[in-house]
């Protein structure tokens, strides 16, 4: 019994579950958005004022729930990095949702992500990047 007691007191302190991220990527990893929306190219988005939405986010692998936060924006080529973070939003499989119509300057955008579920969590740098023309 001593043997068993102590045996489910050690396992009590192990976090169960895992979190895999070695090779998250986004395929394609890049994105243009045009703030000056072409009328035959953009007419869907234009019509359902759909925004911007990059692929998910692949290569993942862990227990549910798994969840997504930018943790970090780099803005270069003019970029405003605060206010990219300011109006990205991550949604369900790392999906980045960019507005349709936003005061975003001309640059390029990097992304990092956190990628957590319970008991761990690791972040995935210059994973994404917005190219805004």
């Amino acid at each position: 019994m001593a043997i068993t007691g102590t045996m489910l007191m050690s396992c009590h302190d192990t976090t169960e579950g895992y979190l895999k991220t070695d090779s998250a990527r986004y395929v394609p990893d890049t994105m243009e958005i045009r703030l000056q929306l072409d009328e035959t190219l953009d007419a869907y988005r234009m019509h359902n004022m759909a925004p911007w939405v990059s692929p998910k986010l692949q290569g993942v692998i862990g227990t549910s729930p798994i969840e997504f936060e930018v943790v970090e924006v780099e803005a270069t080529e003019g970029g405003n990095a605060e206010l990219f973070r300011h109006l990205v939003n991550v949604r369900g499989g790392g999906r980045m949702e960019f507005p349709l119509i936003s005061d975003i300057t001309p640059g390029r955008y990097r992304v990092s992500l956190r990628v957590f579920n319970e008991g761990y969590s690791h972040i995935v740098k210059d994973v994404f990047t917005f190219i805004v023309k």
